[in-house]
């Protein structure tokens, strides 16, 4: 991890900016992997001293590619033709975990 910058007269503008990204980045990094580590936990509430963090996991699930629907809709007539060309035309999206931080009372 970069150190804390003591705000030096002597540093630009131009410097006060790289370091300051830098930090950003190197805890950018520690809070993700301090999330990993919660959501490896699984899913549920799980609870710190000041704050509660929420894990909930989403599975992956089909969706309809609405691109693809908009582009060939005029092709088709009638509900049967489109409700299949729909089931055709679905994608498959990821599943995920997410992670919800609350401050405790």
């Amino acid at each position: 991890m970069s150190k804390t910058i003591n705000k030096p007269t002597n540093l630009t503008a131009i410097d006060q900016l790289g370091e300051l990204r830098a930090q950003i980045a190197d805890l950018t990094k520690i809070a993700g992997d301090l999330a990993e580590g919660i959501k490896a936990r699984g899913a549920g509430t799980h609870e710190g001293a000041l704050f509660n963090a929420t894990v909930t996991v989403v599975e992956e699930r089909s969706v309809a590619d609405t691109k693809a629907v908009e582009a060939k809709l005029a092709e088709l007539m009638g509900k049967q033709a489109f409700d299949a060309f729909c089931k055709a035309n679905q994608k498959r999206v990821a599943g995920y975990t997410a992670l919800k931080l609350t401050a405790r009372n």
